[in-house]
């Protein structure tokens, strides 16, 4: 048998209860509850408290098992996401669909052709009522922001030209993110 572990009940002295009064040695004296089952379970029922720290490293020891990676952490590693799998953390519940966000005055313009300029998208939503500007995007082809006076005429130009094919490419108009 190990000079660690015995099949006797350890008893200590406990000089705080004045003179030579015994007391059993307590589960929270001989450390995590699964090393004390395992000693348990092969037939032991106590360890010397002096050597302690040794079973409790052996046990510790014998229950590793090595970590992805040659790593030894002791802890199982957490699996990859695949890339296909969407977010699902509150940030990612917040996020609207462009088909639901609110009216207002500005309309964001996408899947344009490259070759579109401000005089050609001008002319296309200047037919409704309180148009004021477009923007084209510096540095980003295929998109555009279109500016109205007030939310109807906004309201008006993206019913009636969403879906509409300027130059080969159907256009795709949604309001712009607040």
């Amino acid at each position: 048998m190990p000079p660690c572990i015995s099949s006797e009940p350890r008893r200590i002295s406990s000089s705080t209860r004045g003179g030579g009064q015994q007391r059993k040695v307590r589960r929270a004296e001989i450390g995590p509850r699964s090393a004390i089952a395992s000693i348990r379970a092969a037939g032991l029922t106590h360890i010397h408290t002096t050597d302690k720290k040794k079973a409790l490293e052996a046990e510790q020891q014998r229950l590793k098992r090595p970590a992805p990676g040659g790593e030894q952490s002791g802890r199982p590693s957490k699996a990859a996401r695949g890339a296909g799998l969407k977010p699902t953390g509150p940030a990612a519940a917040s996020v609207v669909p462009d088909e639901y966000l609110p009216p207002n005055k500005i309309l964001f313009v996408q899947n344009l052709p490259d070759d579109s300029d401000a005089v050609t998208l001008t002319n296309l939503f200047g037919r409704f009522e309180g148009f004021r500007e477009v923007r084209m995007v510096p540095g980003r082809r295929g998109i555009a922001f279109v500016e109205y006076e007030n939310e109807a005429g906004a309201i008006a130009a993206r019913e009636n030209l969403a879906g509409t094919q300027l130059g080969g490419k159907n256009i795709k108009v949604t309001y712009q993110r607040q």
